[in-house]
């Protein structure tokens, strides 16, 4: 599926054919907004008699205080031990006897508990959502058992993995102002602090259905949706929360270094440069030219890096970037790079190397066959986007949280499409340079002899 849709991009980039010509347009969003300050988004997608409902909290980690950490995701393994109508344990259950898969999420910016599940059983996920929403139990004991597991995963996911734990590191010292340097899963020694209390709190502040976005995709209408949300959401009372603060972060602090030497730690680089997001950016453009970076230095089989430093002259044995555009606040764009081991190059001389290949970007825009190939590989994950419910509400739902408006997302691929050469030369100018970057050279740290 996805070959075909990059084919089906490279296509359309071709002269003079438009570039949306043959795109099947997915519904138009609705949306309304209860008395109570809960916004509904519905986009209508009737290919098969599937729902995928999704409720957002716009809270995550970047909201926590130091020494609250890990909150917002602990409260998410919290809230499945169940409320006033549901017992510990049972959501689990009524979802599976009904054919529904339901799962959650935690990011910086937001929690979100998500459902799929055949088109006649939406009031069941709407029901349970609104009933946690108002009477979560949040009990003593259930606490002390999810604490636990919260801090297993913890220990499997980033202590025990030493690539995770290097990248914890190094956003939090990239993020040397904002609170996107708190970990989503929590510091190990807040977590240890914790108590049920805290959780309590955290939920009267922000599980209000004014701190909400209900977004639904599927096989269901504005007439079916806006009765079920009144009759089981309308009664829940508005709360002010907390004051929220944008992530944001001077961007000019200048060049930090780490070394990092972790046990079994591959030995490689991480470079990370502070950017603004797509919320944050002063022209709508920026955010676009940064997303074809990533395309034209280092993903897929023809980009420079790739061709250059893996296939070329075999310093890497892997590289990578990523930009992450939908945020409220400022961001990250990020580059990952590992020696090949055969011939073994020095992490000095790697740095330089890439060092050399980010300021021939500077130097040179991209070529028309790169920028076509960048806009065709974005292009053709926003079509694959829109070919599964759930990922068309992740969409949806990251849009919301990071304060852009619903437009942004009807326009994206028309906007991307008029980004040129000269605008992405421009912004790696102006972005990816020293006064930006928080640069790591990760090496494994020797064994200790007695």
């Amino acid at each position: 599926m996805i070959k075909k849709t990059l084919r089906w991009a490279l296509a359309c980039l071709a002269p003079g054919l438009p570039l949306l010509a043959t795109a099947s347009e997915p519904a138009p969003l609705q949306h309304f907004t209860l008395d109570n300050g809960l916004q509904v988004i519905l986009r209508e997608d009737r290919r098969a008699p599937l729902v995928e409902s999704q409720l957002w909290y716009h809270v995550g980690s970047s909201y926590e205080y130091p020494g609250q950490s890990g909150l917002s995701h602990a409260l998410e393994h919290l809230m499945f031990e169940g409320s006033s109508k549901i017992g510990p344990g049972q959501i689990a259950k009524i979802f599976g006897r009904i054919g529904a898969t339901e799962n959650a999420f935690t990011t910086h910016d937001a929690t979100v508990f998500h459902q799929t599940l055949p088109s006649d059983r939406l009031a069941i996920a709407l029901e349970a959502a609104a009933d946690a929403m108002e009477t979560a139990r949040l009990g003593a004991t259930e606490y002390a058992r999810e604490i636990e597991v919260v801090k297993a995963e913890r220990r499997r996911r980033v202590d025990n993995a030493p690539i995770m734990l290097a990248q914890e590191r190094v956003q939090a010292h990239a993020y040397a102002q904002s609170s996107y340097r708190t970990p989503t899963i929590g510091w190990a020694n807040d977590l240890e602090q914790m108590r049920v209390e805290e959780l309590r709190q955290w939920y009267r502040d922000w599980y209000v259905p004014n701190n909400a976005t209900l977004v639904v995709v599927g096989d269901v209408n504005l007439e079916t949706l806006k009765p079920l949300v009144e009759r089981y959401f309308g009664a829940i009372a508005r709360r002010d929360t907390p004051v929220k603060k944008v992530p944001r972060e001077q961007g000019s602090v200048g060049e930090r270094r780490l070394d990092l030497r972790l046990p079994q730690l591959e030995p490689g680089l991480i470079l990370a440069f502070n950017v603004p997001s797509a919320a944050t950016a002063e022209a709508p453009h920026l955010p676009l030219a940064l997303r074809l970076i990533p395309q034209i230095l280092t993903e897929g089989f023809s980009s420079r890096m790739n061709a250059q430093l893996i296939r070329h002259e075999k310093m890497l044995s892997y590289v990578q970037s990523s930009y992450e555009p939908y945020r409220r606040g400022d961001t990250l764009l990020t580059l990952d790079a590992f020696p090949n081991p055969t011939t073994q190059p020095a992490l000095a001389d790697v740095e330089m190397r890439i060092w050399e290949m980010l300021e021939a970007l500077k130097s040179t825009p991209p070529t028309a066959a790169e920028l076509a190939r960048a806009k065709a590989r974005l292009i053709a994950s926003q079509v694959y986007v829109r070919d599964e419910l759930g990922a068309q509400a992740d969409a949806i739902g990251e849009f919301v949280g990071s304060g852009l408006p619903l437009t942004y997302l009807n326009d994206e691929i028309q906007a991307l499409q008029a980004v040129t050469a000269e605008d992405v030369q421009r912004a790696a100018q102006s972005l990816l340079t020293r006064e930006r970057l928080t640069i790591a050279h990760l090496q494994a740290k020797e064994a200790d002899h007695e």
